[in-house]
């Protein structure tokens, strides 16, 4: 086994490059740190990027020196922390990377994992030579995946439209396009694998610029971008604004176009709210040239920020401010209350697909986004018989929204079932999505009860690909019920699904079913039946919109 493997760097680029010849495999970008894990039975040492020993800052990778097939195994991967959506976030990966030896309290608010990218050295034969195909083939047959290890899935080329919408609805920022002829060029950046950033667009409105220079002050040198507080209606006007970052105009026709248009819209006040979530900076404000709200433009973006502004922002032209309907100025990074929400690029959507028996998908369907829903009512419990009122989720079910071992085990399924089954494992995948979307929204007093019913059923289809025969499960709702109008705290039924299939149906040898049957409690709202077939049943009521507003 080699004493350094230097890790090979991939190119910018995009989709169109993986349709210019030859084979391509692609897969999700994750975010993390770079590493590479040299493994011997009984023995791990991990390093950087750079060949600095990182090995004492991830003591839960030592798990790969009890996988390790053979005299020894060279991986290629990257060292994640999830958030508590389930998704890979450098956030809460610093606090890790900040200490040499983290200790167990901290080592259990924050664990890791290693996603295995790439085998490069396996049982004394080096592998950089051979084809990247022969490669992940190899990886996939080691067995090593499992809690704290991840094997993610690959796809086809020609998935990679599938793939950039899975990893969108997930919140991940980019995906690798890697020919699968190719070699390792170890310490190389190379066109042979590619880094696609995930690019979105949406409206915005121009609520000012900013000089090119201070001795240039009617030059533009970058436009002030904001979204209205509310979706405005056709001939509404688009004010009060808030705030989401700027950007530049480039120079030529655009420049001189931009320019004549933002001479007839001068302002002497700010179009942005004063303060609180969306108010511009105190640095931009300073400079700035304000405007009355009217001109739109379409942006491209890579997500939010953690201020809520976007990340890296492209101006790609004005458009007509009647073109632009309400469900495109959804999507915001605030909540209800105006906190901002932002995180690595996750947007809320509004309510889901119904479905009813889980089973595995025969077909790929893709739902379209539809608006945010409205402002749902609050959930006041009808206090039933005492055995049968389900208890108030754990505080550390809600913290930590998505366990590890969930996503991972998730993940693992979904790669092991692209072998057997692509139709299904990209099915579960878009539900996972839609799932760790779910979570994201804890904080939210309420969401629509089908959005979380959505939640439990890509849950519990995930976890029968992963039980097999030993699960049986369903998700029903009776007729005439409305689950859109009715309103419950995300994931409230999700951790009573969760926590009955993991207490109860999971230790049991034979496994069991599940059924979760959602019927009108005979005053406008609805009753959530949660039914352990070997073990018992729990509700949960949640009452009519009537009967929480008046």
């Amino acid at each position: 086994m080699p004493d350094v493997v230097p890790p090979m760097l991939p190119s910018q680029g995009d989709l169109a490059d993986g349709e210019r010849g030859g084979d391509w495999a692609v897969e999700f970008a994750w975010a993390g740190f770079r590493c590479v894990a040299y493994v011997r039975p009984g023995h791990v040492r991990l390093l950087s990027s750079t060949a600095r020993s990182v090995t004492r800052s991830f003591p839960e990778l030592a798990v790969l020196g009890e996988r390790v097939r053979g005299s020894g195994m060279v991986l290629d991967g990257v060292v994640v922390a999830l958030d508590d959506a389930g998704r890979p976030s450098r956030r809460p990966l610093m606090r890790r990377t900040s200490t040499v030896a983290p200790s167990a309290s901290l080592r259990a608010r924050v664990p890791v994992g290693f996603v295995v990218t790439d085998l490069l050295w396996l049982d004394g034969r080096p592998l950089l030579r051979r084809p990247y195909a022969e490669r992940r083939r190899l990886l996939e047959g080691l067995a090593i995946a499992g809690e704290p290890v991840l094997v993610p899935p690959s796809h086809p080329a020609s998935e990679a439209g599938f793939v950039m919408e899975a990893a969108e609805r997930y919140g991940l920022d980019g995906l690798h396009l890697k020919r699968v002829d190719a070699a390792y060029k170890a310490g190389r950046r190379t066109r042979d694998w590619l880094r696609v950033p995930l690019r979105r667009a949406r409206p915005v409105v121009v609520g000012g610029w900013m000089p090119a220079e201070r001795n240039r002050p009617g030059r533009v040198g970058a436009l002030l971008l904001g979204i209205p507080e509310s979706p405005p209606g056709p001939g509404e006007p688009l004010g009060p604004l808030r705030y989401v970052g700027r950007v530049g105009i480039g120079s030529g026709p655009a420049r001189r176009e931009i320019g004549e248009l933002l001479r007839t819209l001068n302002a002497r006040i700010s179009p942005f709210v004063a303060d609180g979530p969306g108010a511009v900076p105190e640095a931009v404000a300073e400079d700035a040239r304000w405007l009355v709200p009217r001109l739109v433009g379409q942006a491209e973006y890579q997500g939010w920020t953690r201020g809520a502004h976007l990340r890296l922002p492209v101006w790609r032209g004005i458009v007509r401010p009647g073109d632009v309907g309400p469900e495109e100025w959804a999507g915001t990074p605030w909540g209800r209350e105006g906190a901002a929400q932002a995180d690595d690029g996750a947007e809320v959507w509004g309510p889901g697909r119904r479905s009813e028996r889980i089973r595995p998908p025969q077909e790929h369907r893709r739902p379209t986004p539809a608006p945010a829903a409205p402002e749902p009512p609050a959930l006041r419990a009808v206090p039933p018989e005492p055995a049968a009122l389900a208890p108030a989720a754990p505080a550390s079910s809600i913290n930590r929204s998505l366990e590890q071992h969930f996503v991972y085990n998730a993940f693992n399924t979904i790669a092991a079932l692209m072998r057997t089954d692509p139709g299904q494992a990209r099915e579960l995948l878009l539900g996972f999505a839609d799932l760790s979307r779910t979570a994201d929204r804890v904080g939210t007093p309420e969401i629509p009860l089908a959005d979380e019913l959505d939640a439990v059923r890509a849950y519990l289809a995930i976890e029968k690909a992963r039980f097999g025969r030993r699960l049986e499960a369903s998700v029903t709702i009776e007729d005439g019920l409305r689950p859109d109008d009715l309103a419950v705290a995300p994931l409230r039924v999700l951790v009573l699904v969760r926590e009955t299939v993991q207490q109860h149906i999971e230790p049991r040898p034979e496994g069991g079913e599940i059924t979760v049957h959602t019927a009108p409690d005979g005053a406008g709202g609805a009753e959530v039946v949660v039914t352990d077939r070997g073990h018992g049943e729990t509700r949960l009521r949640v009452p009519a919109p009537a009967a929480c507003t008046g």
